[in-house]
């Protein structure tokens, strides 16, 4: 009996992992009226000092991934199926890239 052997893909892919970096600020929004038909814009209060969060974000089977006007943009398959994904570059900590072999074996 022979082993079964995947085909060799003809297109790339890649794992990538994007690290965004933001700031967050804890508080609450104070809203106040004299009148009913008045419209006052929200009031925040901020309780917290700020702090940064670092946010992962992991896309698998990614077939091409291009940075245009200060955006990433990543789709992540083809065809019907195919998603795009889009962050801001000013807030991408770093990116990792991994590229998958194209025999369709899965190295540990």
């Amino acid at each position: 009996m022979e082993q079964k052997v995947a085909k060799k893909s003809k297109r790339a892919a890649w794992s990538v992992y994007v690290f965004i970096e933001r700031q967050s600020q804890g508080g609450r929004t104070v809203k106040r009226r004299k009148r009913l038909s008045e419209s006052i814009p929200d009031q925040y209060v901020f309780t917290k000092p700020a702090e940064t969060v670092l946010h992962k974000f992991l896309y698998l089977n990614v077939t091409k991934m291009y940075k245009k006007g200060g955006i990433l943009y990543i789709q992540v398959g083809v065809g019907k199926n195919k998603e795009m994904h889009i962050h801001e570059v000013k807030d991408v900590a770093s990116v990792q890239v991994r590229e998958h072999k194209r025999d369709g074996r899965i190295e540990s």
